[in-house]
């Protein structure tokens, strides 16, 4: 097992905590120019404490929350959004598309894998979402095209398009706990903001007047890998495209990034990575790697044990899996090596374990892959889950007994809680799906 973890360094950059009110009011002016009415926006986003100091007079040197900021922008740019589709004569894309595009890219391998199923995702929705290409330049530089459809080009189009920009690398660098540092980022507009609010919302390098939008960064960000799950995107779904100061780095540590890779190859069938290999999707030495994570209270060794431990127990669970399966789809030469691995993890063999918290023959099977759940990706999630899991099973073996009671003849005993059969149950077994928002 391993020890408690002390978290001995914050892997975030630091976050402002207020936003110049002037940006803010450069994004209602936006609203205002194209007809719109800045008091109902601000009203919209939950602000009307702050009416006065949105919509009065200069005041340069206020400034609001970044939690207010956000929520502001993001209904600003909504409804920019929303014009722009309107005077392209198409339907806009919905909160409710973004957070779909985003629950589909939590799932990808790496960042090469997240942009060309993101790019598929365009090419289903049509022109809502910009088309994505990719180039090299000079064999270690991206280039990253937005290839977004637009026939009228005004503060709408210009603001709708600088914060998708943003918002890819903002959601790139958080899916991959790093921040992805850029070469330059480009616009294919004129100036059309004061350069100070331009430089809050796309903080880094930029330039106006390029042929198309889009950013340049290191090739060798492509193969790094996700390392996020769904709780966390849930987290953070509703700010990530409106946060310009959302810490992108990971601030989990980095025990339970590592756990995160090696729990996910060893579901798929992949080979463990070696260490170095490890230390390079982190940008460390194999020495910084484990040195850092001895500093947590734990190594590479006692992960990797952890994972197949999670990953053990999840296929135990399932009577339709042979032990010499599970031990081979948790990288154990035979049965024998993996049954005494299991001892000394729990205290019992597999077989006996399985006795104690099998799932019903007649449950919903891992083998068959419209059943296959997702594995828990920490330790707190992964017992959570098995609780959750045991509790399932029981209502499922619950049902079984009834259900022969009733052919049987056999009276319902006292205190049994009602159930409403084998549907509700295998319901009940089937992976959460977080269903889209809606923001704006």
């Amino acid at each position: 097992m391993t020890k408690e973890i002390r978290i001995n360094k914050q892997l975030s950059r630091p976050a402002p905590a207020s936003v110049l009110t002037g940006v803010a009011r450069d994004l209602l002016s936006a609203v205002a120019s194209l007809g719109g009415d800045p008091r109902a926006i601000v009203r919209a986003a939950g602000l009307r404490r702050l009416m006065t100091l949105l919509t009065g007079g200069d005041r340069a040197g206020d400034s609001l929350s970044r939690d207010d900021f956000t929520r502001l922008y993001a209904h600003c740019i909504w409804r920019l959004d929303a014009r722009a589709a309107r005077q392209e004569g198409r339907a806009p894309l919905t909160k409710a598309d973004f957070d779909l595009v985003c629950q589909c890219l939590i799932t990808c391998g790496t960042l090469a894998d997240v942009i060309a199923r993101l790019d598929r995702f365009s090419e289903l929705v049509g022109p809502r979402l910009a088309r994505l290409r990719l180039s090299i330049e000079d064999g270690d530089i991206v280039r990253l095209e937005m290839a977004t459809e637009r026939r009228v080009r005004n503060i709408a189009s210009y603001l709708s398009d600088l914060t998708g920009l943003a918002a890819y690398h903002r959601l790139f660098c958080w899916l991959i706990g790093e921040d992805i540092p850029l070469a330059s980022a480009n616009l294919r507009y004129p100036p059309m903001l004061d350069p100070l609010t331009v430089s809050h919302l796309l903080p880094y390098p930029h330039h106006h007047g390029a042929s198309e939008n889009g950013f340049r960064f290191p090739a060798a960000y492509l193969h790094r890998r996700v390392v996020r799950d769904s709780a966390e995107l849930d987290a953070v779904l509703d700010r990530i495209a409106f946060d310009p100061a959302l810490p992108l780095s990971t601030s989990a540590p980095l025990s339970q990034r590592v756990s995160h890779i090696w729990g996910a190859m060893l579901a798929s069938g992949i080979a463990s990575m070696t260490a170095r290999s490890l230390a390079a999707q982190f940008s460390i030495s194999t020495a910084t790697l484990k040195r850092r994570l001895a500093a947590e209270g734990t190594s590479l060794a006692a992960l990797k044990m952890q994972a197949r431990r999670d990953l053990a127990e999840l296929l135990l669970a399932d009577l339709r899996l042979p032990i010499a399966e599970v031990a081979r789809r948790t990288g154990f030469s035979d049965a024998g090596a993996f049954s005494r691995a299991f001892r000394g993890w729990t205290g019992a063999s597999p077989s006996r374990w399985r006795q104690s918290v099998g799932r019903s023959p007649d449950a919903p099977s891992l083998a068959d892959p419209v059943h296959v759940r997702q594995l828990p990706q920490q330790p707190v999630a992964a017992k959570a889950w098995r609780q959750q899991e045991q509790q399932n099973s029981e209502q499922a073996h619950e049902t079984v007994r009834r259900e022969r009671r009733d052919h049987e003849g056999e009276e319902e005993p006292e205190g049994a809680e009602a159930i409403s059969g084998i549907a509700q149950v295998e319901q009940a077994m089937q992976p959460s799906r977080a269903a889209p928002g809606a923001l704006g």
